[in-house]
C-alpha cells in the first residue's frame, strides 16, 4: 500500500519546506508515500523549492507554464496519479499552505478502510477552524448548510479540500467521467468532485480536523465574493447538474432519490 498526496501549489515558496518536512515526519513510520506537486504557474520560487526538496523527499513535480487555477491543478494531479495506482493505494488531496495538518493523513487512511472517500471536516463534533476571518466562516458554514439541506445527505463539510480517496474510487471516477471529472473553474471544484463521487454511490465518511489559518504564510488565493456567486450558481443548477451526470453516464446510478432524471 502506498499513499499518494496531491498538492496544488501556487506561490507557496514560504510554506512548502515546513509542510513536506511534516508530511515526511508523519508518514515515514506509517506507510510509503509519494507527493504529486502541481506547480500552477507560480511567480515566486515554488518551482525551485520543489526541485530542491525532491532531492530529499519522494516528490514528482508537474508544472503549468501559467497560473490556471485550482480546478486545473487538481485535474493535472488526478491525471498524473491515476496511472500509478494499485487497488490497495490511497490518494490524499490537501492544501499546500500548512492549513491542513499532515497528522490527519494516517487517520483518514485508516478511516478509508470503511469508506470510499474520507473528508477532513470542520463541521462535525471536535472539528473546528481557527484564525479564519469571520466572514469566511459564515460563508463556508452557510454554503455547506444549504448543500446539506438540498441534497438530504448526512455530510457536514462538502467544501473541505482535505480528503482521502481509495484508489478504486479514483479509478471508478475516471472510468465514468474521464476528462469531464472536473468541469468547474474555481474553488467550487471540491464540491463538484464530491457531487460526482456521491452520484456514483460512493460511501463518504468524515473525521474531525482543526483548520488553522494562522499557520499559513502569504495571502489566501480565494476571493470571497466571486466564490460565493459561483457556489450559489452551482446550488441553483444542482438539480440539472445531477440529471446531466446521470444522463451522460449510464453506469452511474442516481444517488439522490428526490431528483428524478
Amino acid at each position: 500500500m502506498k499513499c499518494f498526496i496531491i498538492l496544488p501549489c501556487y506561490n507557496e515558496e514560504e510554506n512548502l519546506e515546513k509542510l513536506l518536512k511534516s508530511i515526511d515526519k508523519t508518514l515515514q513510520d506509517n506507510f510509503p508515500y509519494h507527493v504529486i506537486a502541481v506547480n500552477d504557474g507560480s511567480s515566486d520560487g515554488t518551482g525551485e523549492t520543489l526541485r530542491r526538496l525532491s532531492l530529499k523527499y519522494p516528490i514528482t513535480m508537474v508544472e503549468h507554464s501559467r497560473n490556471r487555477g485550482l480546478s486545473e491543478a487538481l485535474k493535472t494531479g488526478f491525471k498524473t496519479v491515476v496511472g500509478k495506482l494499485s487497488d490497495e493505494d490511497y490518494v490524499v488531496v490537501m492544501d499546500s499552505d500548512n492549513t491542513h495538518d499532515p497528522k490527519y493523513i494516517p487517520l483518514m487512511v485508516h478511516a478509508a478502510n470503511n469508506f470510499d472517500v474520507v473528508i477532513g471536516s470542520r463541521y462535525i463534533k471536535n472539528g473546528k477552524q481557527i484564525n479564519v476571518p469571520p466572514h469566511r466562516i459564515l460563508m463556508s458554514w452557510t454554503v455547506n448548510r444549504l448543500i446539506g439541506l438540498l441534497l438530504k445527505v448526512n455530510i457536514k463539510d462538502f467544501t473541505s479540500g482535505y480528503r482521502c480517496f481509495k484508489a478504486s474510487t479514483i479509478k471508478k471516477l475516471f472510468n465514468i467521467f474521464g476528462e469531464k471529472l472536473i468541469e468547474s473553474n474555481g474553488f467550487e471544484v471540491s464540491f463538484e468532485i464530491l457531487l460526482k463521487t456521491l452520484a456514483c454511490k460512493s460511501k463518504i465518511g468524515e473525521i474531525p480536523i482543526t483548520l488553522n489559518y494562522g499557520l499559513k504564510n502569504g495571502q489566501s488565493k480565494m476571493k470571497s465574493l466571486p466564490t460565493i456567486f459561483k457556489y450559489m450558481r452551482l446550488l441553483l443548477n444542482l438539480k440539472n447538474k445531477l440529471r446531466k451526470i446521470v444522463r451522460e453516464n449510464e453506469s452511474c446510478r442516481l444517488f439522490f432519490p428526490n431528483f428524478s432524471v
